[in-house]
């Protein structure tokens, strides 16, 4: 059982794993969560993002053609 939990995503994440997920930088990241973008908690003096918050995020992002430039 161990080794299941071990493989498994972690349900709470901090800035860092999140600006890797969503391919920001750490400020970016920030800047997208004190705009309420990006849903986040305090827990003590961190700030974190639940797995589940980031991935209705991500969902919520309109979908865009492969080659689509800004």
């Amino acid at each position: 059982m161990l080794h299941q939990e071990q493989t498994q995503q972690p349900r709470v994440l901090d800035i860092p794993q999140v600006a890797l997920i969503i391919g920001r930088s750490e400020l970016a990241t920030r800047r997208a969560i004190e705009r309420g973008q990006i849903p986040a908690r305090r827990w003590g003096r961190r700030v974190v993002v639940l797995a589940d918050d980031l991935n209705k995020f991500l969902a919520s992002l309109p979908a865009r053609p492969m080659g689509y430039r800004t």
